[in-house]
């Protein structure tokens, strides 16, 4: 194989940087030869880049992805983009097939490109609260076109931002003849390996909720995250490029795509409930809590959807109540079907919740120790 150069967005973000990471850093024989090109806001960004990883990679300054023009004009100049910086960007994402399409006028016995998106299992999820609960779904992702179709068909009652991407992403791609994957990931947990944002979301944002509040809340009884560590949703990513790259139909005939691309990256699997259980046992016993102002047991209450959005979510009910409230099962067994082995599992999960309060004491996320318990709780800390 001759040496290709494959674009990626991301690479200052969490999901992003730690795929760049693994990428230059892997021995495999079939990476070795790749290089990267990578789309970065600034030019500190790049530097910082191109000095941790030389001439593996070239930084290119964009706009962001809201800058169709400038996407389409460079995303012609590739056979395979990995666009893993957002899911809820539409025109961004778009921009990335069409370019991809014009990129391959002309080239009648090229085969076709691809695009390896990522998308969210907020998606999928149902509307306990203002719609109907279906708390015993679960999605397979060996049956993506029943995901695919059911997805458009919720596009058509209520559009939701990362949806409305991953349906217009495989549609569109299937329309101009380019092959299109759709990581839909579950919550990804664990220290990230890029060189700038190396946090999650989800329990970063449960640990702070349970720190500041001295107890859990919950929606629904029933509201789930499957899961998935970064490395390993990296690893899902490689792999899937490493089909592309050594197989003679360049991945067409092994990897299911467009409308039957939504893939899930999967590992476990846990209540909403459970995940607030983790932090509440490793606030107890690093003695964070209880505190004089909080409850004296562990604690999970009904909160409000209104206050629930208002906290987390800037006063998005529709995103807090499919992220907190929501049914989101899904059986992902495709990627380990193409070779994918998860590495982290059990272990890693149950130790991510003491790593996390390890990572707040240490400074290494948006918010301090001291943020979160406030006056009374470094008190009780001392």
């Amino acid at each position: 194989m001759a040496s290709e150069r494959i674009l990626l967005t991301g690479a200052t973000g969490y999901v992003g940087g730690t795929l760049l990471d693994r990428l230059v850093k892997s021995h495999d024989a079939t990476i070795l030869k790749l290089k990267f090109d990578v789309l970065v806001r600034t030019k500190e960004a790049a530097a910082k880049l191109e000095a941790a990883y030389g001439d593996r990679i070239k930084a290119i300054q964009w706009p962001g992805l809201t800058d169709a023009e400038f996407i389409e004009k460079t995303a012609a100049n590739y056979n395979l983009i990995a666009n893993v910086g957002s899911g809820f960007i539409e025109v961004g994402a778009r921009a990335f097939v069409k370019g991809l399409a014009k990129g391959k006028e002309g080239k009648h016995d090229a085969p076709a490109p691809w695009i390896l998106n990522i998308s969210g299992c907020t998606n999928l999820a149902d509307k306990p609260l203002t719609g109907t609960p279906y708390p015993d779904r679960v999605w397979e992702d060996a049956k993506s076109r029943e995901v695919y179709d059911w997805e458009v068909e919720q596009e058509a009652l209520t559009p939701y931002p990362q949806r409305s991407t991953e349906v217009a992403v495989l549609t569109l791609a299937d329309e101009l003849g380019i092959n299109a994957v759709s990581l839909n990931t579950p919550l990804i947990f664990g220290e990230g390996s890029g060189l700038f944002n190396r946090q999650g979301i989800i329990i970063p944002v449960l640990m702070r909720y349970t720190l500041m509040h001295g107890f859990g809340f919950k929606l629904t009884e029933t509201a789930n995250f499957d899961w998935v560590h970064v490395e390993d949703l990296a690893d899902s990513y490689i792999l899937l490029i490493k089909r592309i790259l050594e197989s003679e139909d360049r991945g067409v005939s092994a990897i299911p795509h467009n409308k039957d691309g939504i893939l899930f990256p999967t590992v476990g699997r846990a209540l909403q409930i459970e995940i607030f259980q983790r932090c509440l046992d490793a606030a107890f016993e690093a003695g964070l809590l209880p505190r004089e102002d909080t409850p004296k047991e562990k604690e999970i209450r009904n909160v409000p959807l209104q206050e629930i959005a208002d906290e987390i979510t800037a006063g998005l009910l529709d995103m807090a109540e499919q992220g907190w409230g929501g049914n989101k099962a899904q059986t992902g067994t495709v990627l380990k079907k193409l070779g994918w082995v998860p590495k982290h599992t059990q272990e890693s999960w149950a130790q991510d919740f003491k790593d996390e309060l390890i990572a707040l004491k240490e400074g290494r996320r948006p918010w301090t120790l001291d943020s979160c318990i406030g006056d009374t709780g470094k008190k009780a800390e001392a």
